[in-house]
């Protein structure tokens, strides 16, 4: 933007100009400062340190879903492959991070999570996840459902709503994406 101090611009001019120039630069630095508190947090997701996760969380966030998800990758071993910085979008910082994992690593795979967060007082007040897992994912959902349908009355209830085992499972999901993948191996002529 420029500003042209002097000449024939009338003074209201000026102060929309410079108004706008302290609009942005105010917008700026939240962006900055919530892209940090996002880099942070995304920190402590991948390092499993759920206290510190907390810390960064406010008291309105869904802390519940966050640390299960948490809790869920940890027990998949969840592997940073590619740490993209998180970039802000509107309102929200958004951090997408390309992972090794369990059920990749079974059915030949590796996915992009994206975390999108809102942030309130620098502390993070909503996140949304969201990963580019390809069809061969749901297709072992729907197997898993026919198959061993115990799994979401089991370690797998309220999954992602509550659920109380994320560990126990994600790991039965890993075993059973195994499974699922040998048996599709021996299905074929």
């Amino acid at each position: 933007m420029k500003i042209v101090v002097g000449g024939k611009i009338p003074r209201t001019n000026l102060i929309a100009q410079l108004l706008l120039c302290a609009l942005v630069l105010i917008m700026s630095s939240l962006s900055n400062a919530n892209n940090s508190a996002a880099e942070n947090f995304i920190s402590a997701f991948y390092s499993w340190d759920a206290n510190k996760l907390t810390s960064l969380m406010s008291e309105d966030a869904d802390t519940v879903a966050i640390l299960y998800y948490q809790r869920w990758a940890a027990a998949a071993n969840y592997k940073v492959k590619v740490r993209r910085p998180c970039k802000a979008e509107a309102d929200q910082s958004v951090c997408a991070i390309t992972v090794t994992d369990d059920f990749g690593s079974a059915m030949g795979y590796e996915a992009t999570d994206t975390f999108r967060m809102s942030f309130n007082d620098d502390k993070v007040s909503m996140v949304t996840f969201s990963a580019d897992d390809p069809a061969i994912f749901q297709e072992l959902f729907q197997w898993v459902t026919q198959h061993h349908p115990d799994t979401f009355t089991g370690p797998c209830f309220e999954m992602f709503a509550g659920g109380e085992t994320p560990g126990d499972c994600a790991r039965t999901v890993a075993r059973l994406a195994r499974e699922f993948m040998d048996e599709r191996r021996e299905s074929r002529p």
